[in-house]
């Protein structure tokens, strides 16, 4: 006879769940524009999809003890957008693996990201309920069978740049051993920068009280007139990154080789194809004249590639640390060779996951050397975000 549910008993209470699946467990509560704080232990039935402040856990056992190593996996969406249930990144492929997969929600957009007065310096919302996430996986992820000092942080897109966020020596706590952030973004100016534009956009000022009481629909519609004006970058999120902040540990960071190739507006002025001059400023590229040869050398797409190296691949280049690895593809599209097939791509972090260290050597700024994955072989090789590096 086939079991349909178990229950495991936890600091974080009593949690009902499919024999491997988790998943809806709520780890914080927070109020509107609030900061997080943690939950008192309780009875839950993790088996229906919630969102907001809720991750799931995937397991091949749950059973104290297991000692499984633990994935805790934030997912992208530009700081504003996307779900732990993506199916790009279902868990149970790792999960076969002999891992334990944890996915986790955060807040989004205005409500995770927008900055008040009183905030700490380098806090944000959406970045401190992943961090709470992190220290409920400490106190109970034993329980559903992982080892809590074996855990890898991955991240993707936004959520690549949490993780990073979240490794920087003010936000570290040890919760995590080591790190994989994938093809990260940050926004190119502070949120003081644009907050005016943001309240404009609003009719509201930029307040807890104010925006606690506007109406979502209309809150939701005055961002995104305030998010049209930023097309070309992330309109939110952490600033600025700086990698001279980050604690030291193990991490892998990536980028694919043509992150942004499809973005429409890309696409459209690449049709046009005049105004190149005035678009690379406005993306923030400084030497203008070689990047667009070197991006012309590649093929005639040089805005939409300008596009994610502005939006993602400079801070690659810039963390002039860890492993580097350059995967063939655009943006997300190594999400489903990492959480979805048996490929070298998921052999690699699989391995960085259990404690292996890379077999490429560590980034170094006088060899530059990183593992590329663009030909589907893996070969190491040389510098290859020169292009990126000395555009800004």
């Amino acid at each position: 006879m086939s079991v349909t549910s178990v229950t495991v008993t936890c600091p974080a209470g009593q949690i009902t769940g499919e024999p491997h699946l988790f998943r809806s467990i709520p780890y914080a509560h927070a109020e509107s524009f609030a900061d997080a704080c943690k939950l008192e232990p309780g009875t839950i039935d993790a088996r229906t999809a919630a969102e907001r402040l809720h991750l799931t856990v995937a397991t091949p056992e749950a059973r104290f003890g297991a000692d499984f190593p633990v994935i805790v996996f934030i997912h992208g969406g530009s700081y504003e957008a996307g779900t732990r249930f993506d199916p790009r990144t279902a868990p149970e492929f790792f999960v076969e693996r002999g891992f334990v997969v944890v996915l986790v929600d955060y807040r989004l957009g205005v409500e995770g990201f927008v900055r008040f007065h009183d905030d700490e310096p380098n806090h944000y919302r959406g970045i401190d309920d992943c961090g709470l996430a992190l220290e409920w996986v400490q106190k109970n992820i034993e329980f559903f069978g992982g080892d809590p000092t074996n855990v890898t942080l991955i991240g993707q897109s936004a959520g690549a740049g949490i993780a990073l966020w979240l490794a920087r020596l003010d936000h570290y706590k040890g919760a995590f051993r080591r790190l994989v952030a994938l093809s990260p973004g940050f926004p190119r100016q502070p949120f003081q920068a644009r907050k005016g534009a943001l309240r404009r956009s609003l009719g509201k000022p930029i307040t807890r009280t104010a925006l606690a009481k506007m109406n979502p629909e209309k809150l939701a519609k005055g961002y995104a007139r305030f998010r049209r004006r930023f097309f070309n970058d992330l309109a939110l999120g952490p600033f600025p990154y700086d990698p001279a902040e980050m604690a030291e540990l193990d991490f892998i960071i990536s980028a694919t080789r043509d992150e942004m190739y499809n973005h429409p507006v890309g696409k459209r002025l690449d049709q046009r194809g005049f105004g190149l001059g005035l678009i690379m400023r406005l993306l923030g590229i400084k030497n203008i004249r070689p990047y667009l040869a070197a991006a012309r050398s590649i093929d005639n797409r040089v805005v939409g590639r300008a596009i994610g190296d502005a939006m993602i691949r400079r801070f690659v280049a810039q963390t002039e640390k860890g492993w580097w690895i350059e995967f063939p593809g655009r943006h997300c599209e190594d999400l489903i060779w990492i959480f979805r097939e048996d490929s070298q791509a998921h052999h690699i972090i699989a391995d960085f996951a259990r404690g292996k260290k890379p077999f490429w050597p560590l980034y170094d700024p006088t060899t530059r050397q990183a593992l590329s994955l663009v030909e589907g072989n893996p070969v190491v090789v040389r510098d290859p975000l020169r292009m990126v590096r000395e555009a800004f």
